[in-house]
Formats: structure tokens, sequence, C-alpha cells
């Protein structure tokens, strides 16, 4: 097995997530709950577009406009806005995979996984990303589940790889232009090296 070291509890709900993308894969293993488990590729934009924007707006301005805001407080803001983003993402991705849901199931969300398909995860070959699946996910998933997932993986991840070396590309070019600025990084250690 790739991945043994598991928690006791596995997650209810594992987010695969492609840094450079604007899609990324659910998988939705409430297996209480009717019609699951279930495998959804969904784009950024449709989960965290407009009612999303708007309720980070809403509790920023809030943020901003705290009776008791003062300079230390100000100075911890960011960790505070990323904890709204954290939370209104969670559960904007939640409301989306929950949308086929007779009114009335138990939404209960249990644990959530996140996945990154980032650093050293970009160089699995296409059996180690099978035995990610499989590993990860048979336990809840069917066969045909597991194959197709592995399917939507190796697309989304090929495109990530695409997405990398094209950024990495343009930096490139940018250095040459001088439109860099003055400093740059003409070397980095990869994060799974």
């Amino acid at each position: 097995m790739m991945f043994e070291s598991r928690k006791e509890k596995e997650a209810a709900i594992t987010l695969c997530i492609f840094p450079h993308l604007k899609e990324f894969i659910a998988v939705d293993a409430r297996v209480r709950l009717p019609d699951r488990p279930v495998v959804r590729v969904l784009k950024f934009d449709e989960v965290l577009g407009g009612d999303f924007t708007r309720r980070i707006e809403g509790d920023f301005s809030k943020l901003l406009r705290r009776p008791d805001l003062g300079f230390m407080m100000l100075i911890a803001m960011p960790q505070e806005l990323e904890g709204l983003i954290r939370a209104h993402s969670l559960h904007s991705v939640i409301e989306a995979l929950s949308r086929d849901l007779p009114e009335g199931s138990d939404r209960e969300i249990g644990s959530v996984g996140v996945m990154f398909f980032a650093g050293g995860l970009l160089g699995v070959s296409d059996d180690q990303l099978h035995e990610v699946a499989k590993d990860l996910f048979g336990q809840h998933l069917t066969p045909g589940q597991v194959r197709s997932l592995h399917e939507q993986m190796r697309s989304l991840l090929k495109q990530e790889r695409d997405a990398v070396a094209a950024t990495s590309k343009a930096e490139m070019e940018k250095l040459i232009r001088g439109e860099e600025g003055p400093y740059v990084t003409l070397w980095e250690r990869d994060a799974g090296a």
C-alpha cells in the first residue's frame, strides 16, 4: 500500500485539489446518505461563485466595521480572513455535494480530507495513482467508481502538470525579459524531493 499511515477515522468527504486548475474532485463517502458514495468533478466557479463571494464580502465587511477594532486586531485580520474563506469554502462544497439529497436528509458532514496534487504527488506514475485511488477509497467505492475516479484523477493530474510547466516557462520568460524585478529565484528545491 502506498499510503499506509491512515488516521483511525477516514474522511467522509475527500477533496482532491489541483492548485492550478479550476476543477477539483470530491469523493463523498457519507454512506448513510442516499445515493452515496459518489465521486464528482466540481467546477470552481460553480461552487465558489456568486453566493460564496457575497458571503465572504459580507463577513469581511463585518470584520472591518467591528467597534472594538484596534491595531492588534487589524494585524490579526489576515488569519481571520483565511478562516472565513476556509469555512465558507467548505460550506459551499458541502452545499454542492448535498443538492441532490432529499429534503430532511441527515447532512452530517463528519470529517473532510483534502489532498493537494502538488510537489511530489505531481510525479506519481499511473500505477501509483491507481493504487492511491484504490487504497484511499476502495473501501467505500465500487470497483467501477474507483476506475472512474482514477481516470478523473489522471486527467486532472496531467492538466496540473501542464499548468505547472507553463507557469515555470512563463516565469523564465519574464526573467529573460527583465520583467521579474530585482530579485529572482534561480533554483528552488522541489517540495517532494
